[in-house]
């Protein structure tokens, strides 16, 4: 497809299944699953809907003209070409959308006809409509701003399943795999395998990016959730002398840990973050949970000082390599981590890690934290580069694994606190 221009907005359609650019100042919002994109001052808008065939499902997938008969009303119905978009259908008319109109108020008022054009993208199983409803007559202006969206979109070759199938294979794969365990899907997109609860919402979101790679991405939590069923008092409460080295601090989504880790001990940071605090095995990790901290009659205080300090040891051992991007001048003005690791965001919560990146662009610093594995920070003496680096987090914050928070953040002197306006 043709390239949008560079300062559009991206738009990431479910399930991965589509991305497309549209003009900044149009905004969007997501309704029972339709997608819709409103241009400015102007009643017209582009909605997106998506269509899924499973297995189940008997027949094709619905044709534009089984759409257009939807209408309450319609007339100039007209099927075209548009190859240079690559729709497999175009229809375009015009519509009377009210379907509450009586026969006899059709005979006192003519009703407001809208024109709109509808297209239809096929991949596989994937059916994507999209409609262009205008304000009343049509609007030539818009209908080639809306062509240069549709000639920005890339389908997704190899799409996806949506996440009720993922959530039924997932159950299929486990039950295979253990057929000697009691393996169930449980509410809020989680499969319970025994007692192990795993919510499948992160599992998902690395699936969509590599699809082919569906049992890799479950396999290893399957099999850690088995282990765990042999775990005795030991390894569940075990002995603060032996994980004491491997406490480490876990930044989290406050809003999830309120509603789903409520026995889960955790500090409110900034952000709409809270620091969690975890036990690192060699492939996993668990959460201190409120009972621990009596078991082994520690504050919240101290464990927190000793989260911290291990975290410190854990980046000694293993430093942490960064990319810098320089100005004309040769001055830092952004750097982010070179690879992913599971503390990587976490590592903001050390002074003495912030001090070092204050100290390599002499400025203070904005930060986003999209993700558990990785941040980006740039200095506040380049905010053009501000607006940039926001969209790229909120897009990131969208579809990364483990997604902490597209709110950015201030490093200065004093400390950490959310950016509340940007930087002049």
């Amino acid at each position: 497809m043709d390239s949008a221009p560079e300062h559009w907005s991206t738009l990431v359609g479910p399930s991965n299944w589509f991305h497309l650019h549209h003009p900044p100042q149009w905004e969007t919002e997501e309704r029972q699953g339709t997608i819709a994109l409103r241009p400015p001052e102007t009643e017209a808008l582009v909605a997106i809907n998506t269509v899924w065939l499973g297995d189940e499902k008997e027949g094709e997938l619905p044709r534009l003209e089984n759409i257009v008969e939807q209408f309450p009303e319609s007339r100039n119905v007209t099927v075209s070409e548009d190859e240079q978009i690559g729709a497999d259908e175009t229809v375009k008319g015009d519509a009377i959308l009210d379907p509450s109109r009586k026969w006899w108020a059709k005979l006192l008022a003519p009703g407001e006809w809208r024109s709109w054009t509808i297209w239809s993208f096929r991949r596989d199983r994937l059916l994507v409509v999209i409609t262009l409803l205008h304000t009343s007559e049509r609007d030539p202006e818009l209908e080639s701003i809306v062509r240069m969206i549709l000639m920005s979109m890339e389908l997704c070759e190899e799409p996806a399943d949506p996440p009720e199938v993922f959530a039924q294979n997932a159950l299929e794969l486990a039950r295979s795999k253990f057929p000697l365990l009691t393996v169930n899907l449980a509410g809020e997109f989680q499969i319970q395998i025994e007692t192990s609860r795993l919510n499948l919402g992160n599992f998902y979101r690395a699936y969509i990016r590599e699809p082919d790679q569906f049992e890799k991405i479950l396999l290893p939590a399957f099999s850690t959730a088995v282990q765990v069923q042999g775990w005795g008092e030991d390894e569940t409460s075990p002995p603060l002398e032996i994980v004491r080295d491997r406490l480490m601090p876990m930044l989290y989504p406050e809003e999830l840990w309120k509603e789903k880790f409520t026995n889960i001990v955790g500090t409110p940071w900034v952000g709409g973050l809270v620091i969690l605090y975890v036990v690192d095995e060699a492939n996993a990790y668990w959460y201190i949970r409120d009972e621990l901290l009596d078991h082994w009659s520690l504050t919240q205080d101290e464990l927190h000082q000793m989260a911290i300090e291990n975290l410190r040891s854990y980046f000694e051992k293993e430093p942490m390599e960064m990319a810098v991007a320089t100005s004309e001048e040769g001055d830092p003005r952004m750097m982010m981590p070179n690879q992913p690791d599971t503390y990587n965001s976490a590592r903001l919560l050390c002074d003495s890690f912030r001090a070092r990146m204050r100290e390599a662009v002499q400025s203070d610093l904005v930060v986003g934290a999209p993700g558990r594995d990785f941040f980006i920070a740039i200095s506040i003496k380049a905010p053009e580069m501000l607006p940039e680096i926001r969209q790229q987090v909120e897009r990131d914050f969208e579809n990364t694994d483990h997604p902490l928070t597209k709110r950015l953040l201030l490093l200065t002197a004093d400390g950490v606190s959310e950016l509340v306006e940007e930087v002049d």
